[in-house]
């Protein structure tokens, strides 16, 4: 199969690329390897670089004329069988329609991994209502269906590892520099428990709480956050990690962080309400309600490593026998294209339909 992976593949262009931003772990990085390892042909088409490269002065949001005729050209030159959107909005919907007229019979896959009550994300939510197949997004909430458009469906995807990126095992460190690693971009209030808190109001709180506790805290509190090498060193450093999205009542939604925490073999510690309980056994993973109980178990498992260790190497191994990046490509593949969907996975397999 031919497939166009659109994405923000982080082409370094434009003044305002400080760094490389390299985005290791991203699904959209995953799904090329995932595809290549299964013999299709993969380009990836980076929408975002290619409008700032042709822009006036370099301004990414005067070039997207430039990126879409490019966009074009790459389809009628490739011809694909399969193009997968992860939030590629230089890309109009007018030219997705042309897709189909360059490649006849061509599918059309809209990926999205944020959480889908914000106004930003509902706007991306409807965008491409009636002009992609199929809309994937990582939370299992069946109302998405209201999006695909007719003749479209919804369906949930999880967060996937891979072999080539998630390279660590945590578990296998006799003696970590940390206790948890606890990372973020912002300091966007979080929801824990029965509210919503800031990362660095809630690192201080677990500080209050366990103070013995060796915390790890990128990107909070004044920290640069950890990147690319820098990101691996933090993964490598510490026997758990908190997996905390901005949102713990989405159903099966999970900051695509957590993959990162269970592929590279911390202890990952999970609110229960998100419904993970789903594919981990307490023995594999460790569920919280709220702050004083999270502070509970980090103290009991900073008092006996050894079962800490063998909670994050069981998790590792549950999480890379279900979502490894091939697997959950599969999914995907058998949801586009097999008559009756995917079937026999551990989430949710519906395809929902406004």
């Amino acid at each position: 199969m031919r497939i166009l992976n659109v994405a923000d593949f982080n082409w370094m262009t434009g003044a305002e690329r400080h760094r490389a931003s390299l985005c290791l772990f991203a699904i959209r990085r995953k799904f090329t390897n995932a595809a290549t390892r299964a013999n299709h042909l993969v380009v990836e088409f980076s929408d975002r670089a290619v409008a700032r490269m042709g822009a006036p002065l370099g301004l990414r949001g005067l070039g997207g004329a430039w990126a879409n005729r490019r966009f074009l050209q790459v389809v009628d030159e490739f011809r694909p069988d399969l193009i997968l959107l992860h939030f590629a909005d230089a890309i109009t919907n007018r030219s997705l329609a042309e897709t189909r007229r360059l490649s006849p019979g061509v599918t059309v896959a809209d990926i999205n991994i944020d959480p889908i009550d914000t106004a930003k994300n509902q706007r991306r939510l409807a965008l491409r209502a009636g002009v992609a197949d199929a809309l994937f997004v990582t939370t299992a909430e069946p109302g998405l269906g209201a999006h695909a458009g007719p003749g479209g469906f919804a369906a949930y995807l999880p967060n996937p590892v891979d072999a080539a990126g998630e390279t660590g095992r945590a578990f296998e460190t006799p003696a970590p520099a940390f206790d948890l690693l606890f990372p973020a971009r912002d300091d966007s209030p979080r929801e824990i428990g029965a509210g919503f808190i800031s990362p660095t109001a809630a690192a201080a709180r677990l500080r209050a709480s366990v103070p013995r506790l060796r915390l790890s805290t990128p990107g909070i509190g004044g920290e640069p956050p950890a990147e690319g090498h820098d990101y691996f060193l933090a993964l490598q450093s510490a026997r758990m990690g908190w997996a905390l999205s901005r949102r713990a009542t989405l159903p099966l939604y999970a900051s695509d962080r957590m993959a990162h925490l269970f592929g590279w073999g911390l202890a990952v510690l999970i609110d229960h309400r998100v419904g993970f309980e789903r594919f981990y056994r307490p023995e594999e993973a460790v569920f919280y309600d709220d702050l004083p109980d999270l502070a509970a178990s980090l103290e009991r498992l900073i008092a006996d490593d050894a079962a800490a260790r063998e909670i994050a190497r069981a998790g590792w191994a549950r999480t890379r026998a279900l979502f490894d990046s091939g697997r959950v490509l599969a999914y995907l593949l058998a949801q586009l294209f097999d008559e009756g969907g995917a079937q026999g996975y551990e989430w949710p397999c519906e395809r929902w339909r406004g």
